[in-house]
């Protein structure tokens, strides 16, 4: 009897700690919830004893477009469209072009940068230069495994001028994850540092907003491709009728 009492004993400690462990996965970004006023997040963050700069960027309407590159996660079966991240960006429904908020603090080697869109904390974005070994393996051991990889021919800053591997990697509680490596080749970088490592942590329902953002824009260029060809069509016509 008292092996058996033991037994539920360790079961329901097990159940807890379980819980507990999904508890803190869901729980947004450091323990900040998605959807959280952005100044509400940038107070809880100083009091695990980060310090961000150019906090009156709180009050702006913003001024940084979407955190990765849209299109290269998504399946988009129809190639003979694309559309930019300013464009995509405008199809969100906060309208603006550039509407994210970026508040960036320093710890050790890596850099945090809060995500703030239409006044709301909405992911999280942490760097670390290549050069930088320790803070780089802390970082692609935080991301995990990917779910796939995907090469891009350049990074999405026109500075750069590197091919990357983009990782989607596997939710994690209520969060979308994502991971930027560049790959260092023999080319060197015209005498700049290389890009960093990045890995963005995303609420779902903001993954989900920019997915469809991009759709919407996407099917808006094919509609206009359409009746562009239709146009010259037309005009073709009544030029050799």
């Amino acid at each position: 009897m008292r092996a058996a009492r033991m037994w539920r004993l360790l079961l329901g400690l097990g159940v807890c700690l379980g819980f507990a462990s999904h508890a803190k996965d869901a729980a947004g970004y450091k323990g900040i919830p998605w959807g959280t006023a952005c100044g509400e997040a940038v107070k809880i963050m100083e009091a695990k004893g980060f310090v961000f700069n150019h906090k009156e960027k709180l009050g702006s309407r913003g001024e940084g477009s979407s955190p990765w590159q849209t299109h290269l996660f998504l399946n988009d079966r129809d190639g003979r469209a694309s559309c930019s991240v300013k464009n995509a960006d405008l199809e969100l429904d906060t309208k603006q072009a550039n509407p994210y908020v970026q508040l960036e603090a320093v710890s050790g080697d890596i850099t945090v940068t809060l995500l703030c869109r239409a006044g709301m904390f909405v992911g999280a974005r942490l760097e670390t230069g290549l050069n930088n070994a320790a803070a780089a393996a802390m970082l692609t051991q935080a991301a995990g495994p990917p779910v796939r990889t995907l090469r891009a021919d350049t990074c999405e800053d026109p500075y750069w001028k590197c091919p990357a591997d983009h990782s989607i990697l596997r939710a994690r509680g209520d969060a979308v994850r994502y991971l930027e490596r560049p790959v260092r080749s023999s080319r060197d970088f015209d005498g700049r540092d290389p890009p960093p490592l990045r890995y963005l942590v995303l609420a779902q329902s903001e993954d989900r907003a920019l997915q469809a953002a991009y759709r919407a824009c996407v099917s808006k260029q094919l509609a206009a491709g359409r009746v562009e060809t239709k146009r010259i069509r037309d005009g073709n016509r009544a030029a050799v009728e």
